[in-house]
């Protein structure tokens, strides 16, 4: 599993190589098709899951059984691991495209914690800067009108969908609900800021895909909110 990967972010990378071959030999690496859940809000962690390829939204339900999205996650990224251990999911995942997601379990994951210290560094410090992200982008959206919010939205969604070659041109692949779930408004108030942004040649509309032209002109319109880029 770990030495197929051509992923060079994927966090078990700092495991040893002896560490990388027990993973191999104890993980597994299913693709999940899109829209497919990886995990349930509410059901038992069994282990972390890895992100070898593909687009994934976690998800938290309110008392209405009303879905939110609190993260987004890419090729890179660790899911589950707010719980780690006999507990159950806050929140759930599901994949935003085709993805190959590799799973470790509890024990294994714990033993690599103990025996890998870089590894177990780089996790810690994986989560610490997700939970500063995610507390930044809460402070921001409880500031901003519809436009920010819409605005900051697509600019944290363009990251995860942003590839290495792209410097200010992304094209996103969320429609409205999704879009709405992540900045916590509705899609009639995403249609509307959408529109504006496309008269104003800032971004393309073509069926399901936002196509977004100027990245550096976007950033520019919520430059009073220059801490919230960092996300």
């Amino acid at each position: 599993m770990c030495i197929l990967c051509q992923n060079p972010k994927c966090l078990i990378n700092h495991c040893t190589p002896e560490w990388q071959q027990k993973i191999i030999g104890s993980g597994r690496m299913p693709v999940y098709p899109k829209g497919q859940n990886i995990f349930m809000e509410g059901s038992l962690v069994m282990g972390a899951y890895f992100v070898l390829k593909g687009k994934v939204k976690i998800i938290s339900s309110n008392l209405n059984g009303k879905a939110q999205t609190v993260r987004l996650a890419k090729e890179g990224h660790i899911l589950g691991h707010t719980a780690i251990g006999p507990e159950k999911y806050c929140v759930g995942a599901v994949t935003l495209e085709d993805s190959e997601i590799c799973f470790v379990d509890n024990q294994t994951l714990q033993e690599a914690f103990l025996e890998n210290p870089k590894f177990t560094f780089e996790v810690m410090q994986f989560y610490s800067k997700e939970l500063r992200k995610s507390e930044i982008r809460t402070k921001c959206f409880a500031m901003m009108n519809n436009e920010e919010k819409v605005i900051l939205g697509l600019l944290y969604i363009a990251d995860t969908y942003m590839k290495e070659v792209e410097a200010n041109f992304v094209t996103i692949n969320l429609n409205r609900q999704e879009i709405a779930q992540i900045i916590g408004t509705n899609p009639e108030q995403v249609s509307r800021v959408l529109t504006s942004l496309k008269k104003d040649r800032l971004i393309d509309l073509k069926e399901r895909a936002i196509i977004v032209k100027d990245i550096t002109a976007l950033k520019e319109l919520i430059s009073q909110y220059c801490f919230a880029l960092e996300c």
